[in-house]
């Protein structure tokens, strides 16, 4: 309320005045207030609208490691999209995928029902069938039955016992789970770890 000021008369014509001028600004600012209302909030729907969009663009930025689901943290190269590991291409089937590269070296995770195909390819069981494991392409690998063996950095589920290790390509190596009942013999669907330098995964 504006200071109230009587004229000489004392009738406070400027008392009126003022309060008269409080009035009609008061109500002014209160009109305008109330139509920018509108306006900020189509401004905040576009905002929000905009950051939704752009989450949703960069959602595998944000949420994963180099920007691939199959890359585990801490990884510091992103693998192609189709990975050559142990010299030759993952099975067709291959789940479960998941990587983990550090200095120039790879481990590479899956799981899959055609493993004896992929270890033929990679040269590292002999060509008959049914597909045999034998001591003059690899050995048993020191891992008890239904323990787990997850290497450092790799995520996912580990590789269960009993085990079969080989040496693949260069200075690779594999490991592949085998079957509990018998020595030579593939899990049905195994999972399979490989570890070989990562340039290798480009070909």
């Amino acid at each position: 309320m504006g200071q109230r000021v009587r004229d000489a008369d004392g009738f406070g014509g400027s008392e009126v005045v003022r309060e008269s001028l409080d009035e009609h600004f008061g109500e002014t600012g209160e009109r305008r207030h109330h139509r920018w209302l509108p306006f900020l909030g189509l401004m905040t729907a576009a905002c929000l609208l905009v950051a939704g969009s752009l989450t949703w663009l960069f959602w595998d930025d944000l949420m994963y490691p180099l920007g691939d689901p199959r890359a585990c943290a801490g990884s510091d190269a992103a693998l192609p999209r189709d990975i050559v590991a142990g010299g030759v291409s993952l099975p067709s089937d291959a789940s479960e995928v998941r990587y983990y590269t550090h200095e120039g070296q790879a481990v590479v995770s899956f799981v899959s029902s055609q493993v004896p195909e992929y270890l033929l390819r990679a040269n590292l069981i002999p060509d008959v069938a049914p597909p045999v494991l034998d001591r003059n392409h690899g050995d048993a690998y020191g891992l008890g039955a239904d323990d787990r063996d997850l290497p450092e950095g790799l995520c996912g589920e580990g590789l269960r016992g009993p085990a079969w290790s080989f040496w693949g390509p260069g200075s690779g190596s594999v490991l592949v789970e085998r079957s509990p009942s018998a020595d030579y013999e593939l899990r049905t669907r195994p999972r399979v770890q490989v570890f070989f330098p990562w340039a290798t995964a480009n070909g």
